[in-house]
């Protein structure tokens, strides 16, 4: 799939958090839909919401750096369900961990209260706004159900994300079943494996798993796509199912890039195609989306026009691990089994092994379904001390017990008194 493509399904999760929708070209927006619910935010909840746009043009800027130097495919993140992730494991965080996490995640100086109600409040507001729209948002934190957390972490997690919580035995090799099994739920099936595998050592993971579905407000009529040349910036052709319409949108364009907004749905939620100017590129775009003031004058400045649209069907699948990402965005020590604080969490010394995210987008005339599972593993630094050497010699009579290690349930127990 292009580069341009890739920059189009990626950002469309910056702008709108997530969008969705059925390929079924029957289906079409339900008639005599409220008008998008207003989501006013407190002056507080205005910069969070500024900052957190800033935090996910830096992650897509080092993702797409890291595709570059790799095989360059498309790709897609979901800035909010990693910053939603990343905050509930923030409420655990302490000390210099705290901070580097604070840092990372733009939160400036905000109390735990406005950062955390920022997103209890969005994610109810988010859910409500559009009817025609299936979005869930859904948070859970699977614990080892052998080591205490801390009543006030799993309070705050539970009271503003509404996660679930789970004691697991990390321990059996069925636990990852557990937890794969929570992601393809809460993803209508999309992403049906997050991890392959859980450890003894493992403290806890936490997820957050965001699914929306939905149907252009103005939908693209199948039997205008046609079979049309796709050309990449390294000049080769590839042919390619492209869509088209002329219909009203807002619009904007620079010297950078054209701008269109496809809406959803109630126009609650949309899509913005970013395509750089003949003789730019996307690294261009990636680039001016750094400037703090960029992206908030380029939605200012959309308006109505009519447009001659033009937009491939596309598909990605992608997945990818992000300590390397975050660790260069400033969060490094989170991931450093001497330095990291997590004693909000736990009494046992813990940190971040990794934070891995899954994601799905398929375009079409109907729309888009897309979905993205986030996954942050918690391990303990290390196990408790083992005993000194000690000598053990069962010369003599002894008793034995064989039990169901999860629950300790006792299966068998027995005495040797002799052998014959």
């Amino acid at each position: 799939m292009s580069s341009k493509i890739k920059l189009t399904s990626s950002l469309l999760l910056v702008a709108v958090v997530l969008a969705g929708c059925e390929k079924s070209d029957n289906e079409t927006v339900p008639k005599n839909l409220p008008a998008p619910l207003e989501i006013t935010l407190r002056a507080e909840e205005a910069g969070i919401v500024k900052n957190d746009q800033q935090f996910a043009f830096e992650l897509f800027s080092n993702v797409f750096s890291e595709e570059a130097k790799g095989e360059d495919k498309s790709f897609m993140v979901s800035p909010f369900s990693l910053s939603m992730a990343l905050a509930m494991t923030w409420n655990g965080a302490a000390g210099e961990t705290k901070t580097a996490m604070q840092e990372t995640l733009k939160m400036g100086n905000y109390s735990d209260d406005d950062f955390n109600g920022y997103y209890k409040k969005l994610k109810e507001a988010l859910l409500k706004t559009d009817p025609s729209t299936q979005l869930s948002i859904a948070n859970a934190i699977f614990t080892n159900k052998f080591i205490t957390i801390k009543p006030n972490f799993i309070k705050t997690n539970t009271d503003y994300y509404h996660a679930t919580v789970q004691p697991v035995d990390f321990s059996l090799p069925t636990t990852k079943d557990i937890i794969n099994r929570w992601a393809s739920d809460n993803t209508n099936n999309l992403i049906k494996e997050v991890i392959d595998k859980t450890n003894a050592d493992d403290l806890m993971y936490l997820l957050n798993a965001i699914y929306f579905k939905g149907i252009w407000t103005t939908k693209f009529d199948a039997k205008n796509t046609s079979k049309k040349a796709f050309l990449t910036e390294n000049g080769t052709k590839r042919t390619v199912d492209m869509m088209s319409q002329t219909a009203k949108f807002n619009y904007t364009e620079d010297e950078i890039m054209q701008v269109v907004q496809l809406p959803y749905g109630n126009q609650a939620f949309s899509m913005l195609v970013l395509l750089p100017q003949s003789g730019k590129k996307q690294t261009d775009v990636v680039s001016a989306l750094q400037n703090k003031e960029y992206w908030g004058k380029t939605r200012t400045a959309l308006r109505q026009a009519e447009v001659v649209l033009s937009l491939p069907k596309f598909k990605t699948e992608y997945s990818i691990k992000l300590n390397e990402v975050l660790g260069k965005m400033g969060m490094g020590v989170a991931f450093d089994p001497y330095k990291a604080d997590f004693s909000r969490m736990s009494e046992i010394s813990a940190f971040i092994s990794f934070v891995k995210q899954d994601t799905y987008i398929s375009t079409d005339e109907s729309g888009t379904e897309a979905a993205a599972v986030t996954v942050i593993g918690m391990e303990m630094t290390s196990a408790a001390p083992g005993p000194q050497k000690v000598i053990f010699n069962a010369d003599r009579p002894f008793i034995y017990v064989i039990q169901e290690n999860s629950t300790g349930a006792i299966l068998f127990m027995g005495a040797v008194k002799d052998i014959q």
